[in-house]
């Protein structure tokens, strides 16, 4: 079986042993296993970002920037990565994003100020943004409809695998060498996750591969934007922005709720690493599961509850900000959220595979990413406003009540308005 892009008057065919090689782990070596080393990496430094913070003397508003730096970073990008995406290629992308991980996370090292320290933390999530569309159009590329809940949600718990051991080594390393330490950590894991996806990683852009071959590269027919705006894809773009704006300071195990814990209950690195290696372990299995649920009975179906569980662990969060309730109460309205944000993960991203025409999956995950960046973006925008404008606990449950509304309307609208996706044979 010839690799993708290659032609029968090409290079000369791969042995049979090699073939099969790359044939049965490259979706292992390509994606799952960069997506541990990133997560790994990642994890190193969730634990520590709020002692970083209070480092530069930042308050609790301030160190909501940290949150929203990246963000910033990933929307800037996200419609020239769709652009690129369908112009240069899926594999260029996925070579280029770990090593721009890997600079972004050496560059804290040597921050001088907190303004500095926010640049940098912008350009890992622009790289950040770059894996994330690149990966996606991959998969749709090459995988079966019936199989990408499962392919999605699996690399995402590769992701989640390596962030099992960071978070707890990273707030240890953290509090004994230094809490920059762990950003070198994360610097030398990208690096590492750079090489199987150069070595491993085939190109799967059906336009380049057209060109590569002296066909037409152009566009389908029907993927002009007047096209493929329908009421469907506008659902689609609503559900996307309201599911970010709840969950957005969740993922990855940390965000605004490990800078409400450290800014209230005095929480330091080692016992916030903790909490996230106890929810990335409880999350494996569920991201698993909900894989299975999308290829088998739908994507709404594992939608919907998640979003449900989502929206009520972050009122009883609002409501153990406003009540003052102990951080015992924290702990499990954040592992709550955090399992919720486990059962949604991938679904949304399988949605999008579903809609993405071939011709043109680059400019649409540019444009669903580019509505997820802003709803990602609106939630620690929302603690940090919340925060400034209204004093001490009222203002952590401010933030955390319009979270939580977010997330029901994410079940709403998806349970409404949003039409199954999953074809099903029979």
């Amino acid at each position: 079986m010839r690799e993708p892009g290659s032609t029968p008057t090409g290079p000369v065919p791969e042995r049979p042993e090699q073939q099969s090689f790359r044939d049965r782990y490259r979706t292992i070596l390509t994606l799952m296993l960069p997506a541990m080393l990133l997560g790994l990496g990642r994890g190193f430094t969730v634990p520590v970002l709020p002692a970083l913070a209070l480092e530069f003397d930042a308050n609790v508003a301030a160190a909501g920037l940290m949150v929203i730096a990246p963000m910033l970073g990933s929307l800037a990008v996200t419609l020239p990565t769709g652009y690129l995406i369908d112009r240069v290629g899926r594999r260029r992308l996925l070579v280029a994003a770990p090593a721009l991980t890997s600079l972004s996370a050496f560059l804290v090292l040597r921050a001088a100020s907190y303004p500095e320290l926010l640049a940098y933390l912008s350009l890992g999530g622009i790289a950040q943004q770059m894996w994330q569309m690149s990966r996606l159009a991959a998969i749709a590329d090459s995988s079966a409809q019936n199989r990408r809940g499962r392919q999605i949600t699996g690399m995402a718990s590769a992701g989640r695998l390596g962030t099992l051991m960071g978070p707890l080594l990273g707030g240890l390393i953290g509090e004994l060498l230094g809490v920059r330490v762990p950003f070198a950590i994360y610097g030398v894991a990208a690096a590492l996750a750079v090489v199987p996806m150069y070595v491993f990683m085939p190109e799967t852009s059906p336009t380049v591969l057209a060109r590569r071959r002296g066909e037409s590269g152009g566009d389908e027919p029907n993927t002009a934007w007047s096209t493929l705006l329908t009421f469907r894809v506008g659902a689609l773009f609503l559900a996307q922005f309201l599911a970010n704006a709840g969950r957005g300071g969740a993922i990855g195990h940390g965000g605004v709720f490990l800078i409400f814990a450290a800014y209230t209950y005095g929480t330091g690195p080692a016992a916030l690493g903790v909490i996230g290696t106890v929810v990335g372990i409880l999350g494996i299995p569920i991201m698993l599961t909900s894989g299975q649920v999308m290829d088998r009975f739908g994507r709404k179906r594992q939608i919907v509850p998640a979003a449900v569980a989502v929206g009520t662990g972050l009122a009883l969060m609002a409501a153990t900000a406003a009540a003052g309730w102990s951080f015992t109460a924290f702990v499990v309205a954040f592992v709550w959220i955090n399992l919720g944000v486990s059962a949604m993960a991938g679904s949304m991203q399988t949605l999008g595979t579903d809609l993405a025409p071939p011709g043109a999956r680059g400019r649409f995950f540019g444009a669903i990413r580019l509505v997820a960046g802003v709803g990602s973006l609106a939630n620690p925008a929302a603690f940090s406003i919340s925060t400034a404008v209204v004093a001490g606990s009222a203002g952590f449950a401010t933030a955390f009540g319009i979270m939580a509304g977010a997330a029901l309307l994410t079940a709403l609208v998806v349970g409404t308005l949003v039409r199954e996706t999953l074809q099903r044979s029979r």
